[in-house]
Parts: structure tokens; C-alpha cells; sequence
């Protein structure tokens, strides 16, 4: 497991389990320029956390991304978009993805910018999209392969969150995937019954923006009434982890198995290949701690909160 950084370890913590009360966060700071300094230990309240889903919740080796972001978004391209092949229709999805790290958001930014290939006069009625990110989203929830999911999650990680689900935790995800497909993944990994549809988002909930934008967290901030200052965000994107920490959450990485003996698989390898410029890295600063897979969650959540049986 990759450790965590700049943790403050609670004493006398159980460890049969975690009912997550009180995170401590100490910070040191000048009150002006007549003062030399004063530590103050401050006691902050976590409400929340926000968890990503895809190669966050499941492990980037399984190879669903990869197979997501290549045929999955290719095939509808070509299907539904009427693109000539699924390589003028992969390369399309990757320069835009690289900007906005959502196929979906990609697909509304490229058909705005005139790069869709072009149809028949009178095939579209005037002012009608071609692209529906709703249509995006059923066609991946009942196409894609969610057999690479590889089923239900190990003993660990279901603990963790049926050990959250009794405490006062708001659990609440957020991905940039559209809603029934983020739905359709979270029952196969055997974690839906832990998120409240109330605080479920996908991306076609807060079209026209998407992480990272700060209009995307803050609207679901605000849906599920929480300060940033009360979350915990878990990602494995980094833009989406500079932005959750520009807001003031606490942040958690998620890395992918083996990413720390630089031991990646040919499945995490090739999803990365897909979101160029966007690989973990655990030594920026926007990382406040960071583990390979999110079954080792609970280590930090027991570092940073003061738990009760």
C-alpha cells in the first residue's frame, strides 16, 4: 500500500470498526504581520465523502476502461453518430476527452465546435443535436461489457462501506460516466444499495459542466449540502483531485494495483492510454494521501477520523 501523507494519527482507535464521528485537521498560520506565527489545532467535521467510480471504486487493471473508451465510445460513434470508422471516431473522442475528461461532455463540445462528420441535407431539423448524452448513457449501460468488472468487490472494500452506511456519513459518487451507466457498475461491483439515488451523480446530471470544473462539484455540493471543508474526495483522477483540493476538500488517491513497484498491468496500461496527461501521481500536492486500490481506504479513514465502536 502507498502511505499516507501529512495524516494525524487518532489515538485509542477501535479496530472492529468505524463509525466515522470527527476528523482532526491541524494547521499552522500567521494572523498578520505583528504576529510571529501560532499553531491552532482546529476540530473540522467530516459529513461527506465523495467518491469517483470509474478505476476508483473497481481497479484500472480490469481492463473496463480501456474497453469503455475504445469500442464502447466507438462503436456508438459509428452506430449513432454516423461517424465513417471507429479510427476517425477514436481519434475525435481522444483529442476532446483530453480536454474535457468526459466522453460524453466531449461528444456535446465537438458536435458545438462542426467536427462531426456531416449528414444528408434535411437529416436533422433545424436547431436539433445530433449527439443526446442520454442516448450515450443507455447504450452503455446495456452494450459494454460489465462481465471485466470481474463481479462483486473483495470482503475489505464491502466492509468499508457497510461500516460507513452506519454511521452519520453522507456516501455520495460522482463520476464523470452518465447516470445508468454509473448505476448499472455499481451493481455489478456490488456497491449500489450504498448510494442514495439522491446522491448519486453522473455526468448527465450537471451537463453543461463536468469534473473538473468547480460548477460541477459545487452543484452537487450544494444537492447534498455539504461545505468542501466537510468532504473527503476519493479519486484517481489528478485534475479532478487539484480541483476537489482548490475547494478545500481532503483528498484520497486511488493509484491502480501495482502502480507502486511501477508493476501495471497491460489492462491499466492501456485505460491510461486513453486519458493521456492524467496518470496518479502521489507526490503532488493536492494529494493528501494515497493507496493503490480502495480497499485500503480504511487505513486512511482510521488515520484521519476519530472512530467509535
Amino acid at each position: 500500500m502507498v502511505g499516507s501523507k501529512n495524516s494525524v494519527r487518532a489515538s485509542h482507535v477501535p479496530t472492529n470498526s468505524f463509525q466515522c464521528v470527527i476528523y482532526r485537521l491541524f494547521s499552522t498560520f500567521s494572523t498578520s504581520a505583528n504576529d510571529f506565527g501560532t499553531s491552532r489545532a482546529t476540530i473540522m467535521t467530516i459529513t461527506t465523502i465523495i467518491f469517483d467510480v470509474d478505476d476508483c471504486l473497481y481497479d484500472v487493471g480490469t481492463g473496463f476502461t480501456a474497453h469503455r473508451n475504445t469500442d464502447g465510445a466507438t462503436e456508438f460513434m459509428v452506430d449513432n453518430l454516423h461517424f465513417p470508422s471507429k479510427e476517425a471516431a477514436q481519434q475525435l473522442r481522444d483529442e476532446y476527452f483530453l480536454k474535457y475528461h468526459s466522453t460524453a461532455k466531449a461528444l456535446v463540445a465537438a458536435e458545438e465546435d462542426g467536427r462531426f462528420p456531416p449528414l444528408p441535407d434535411g437529416a436533422l431539423q433545424p436547431g436539433e443535436k445530433r449527439f443526446d448524452p442520454n442516448e450515450l448513457d443507455k447504450y452503455w449501460a446495456t452494450n459494454l461489457d460489465f462481465s471485466m468488472l470481474g463481479g462483486s468487490l473483495d470482503q475489505r472494500s464491502l466492509d468499508t462501506f457497510e461500516s460507513l452506511s452506519r454511521s452519520s456519513t453522507q456516501i455520495v459518487g460522482f463520476s464523470n460516466g452518465p447516470r445508468l451507466y454509473v448505476e448499472r457498475v455499481l451493481k455489478e461491483i456490488g456497491l449500489a444499495q450504498y448510494f442514495e439515488p439522491n446522491k448519486l451523480f453522473g455526468v448527465t446530471d450537471v451537463l453543461p459542466h463536468c469534473k473538473p470544473d468547480k460548477s460541477s462539484f459545487e452543484f452537487v455540493l450544494n444537492k447534498v449540502g455539504a461545505l468542501p471543508e466537510q468532504c473527503i474526495m476519493v479519486e484517481d483522477s489528478m485534475k479532478n483531485i487539484r480541483a476537489a483540493k482548490s475547494l478545500g476538500m481532503k483528498t484520497i488517491l486511488i493509484m491502480g494495483k501495482g502502480r507502486k513497484q511501477q508493476a501495471l498491468n497491460k489492462g491499466a496500461s492501456l485505460a491510461e492510454a486513453t486519458k493521456v496527461g492524467d496518470a496518479p501521481d502521489d507526490k503532488d500536492q493536492a494529494v493528501d494521501a494515497a493507496v493503490e486500490t480502495v480497499a485500503e481506504i480504511d487505513t486512511i479513514l482510521k488515520e484521519w477520523m476519530v472512530l467509535s465502536a
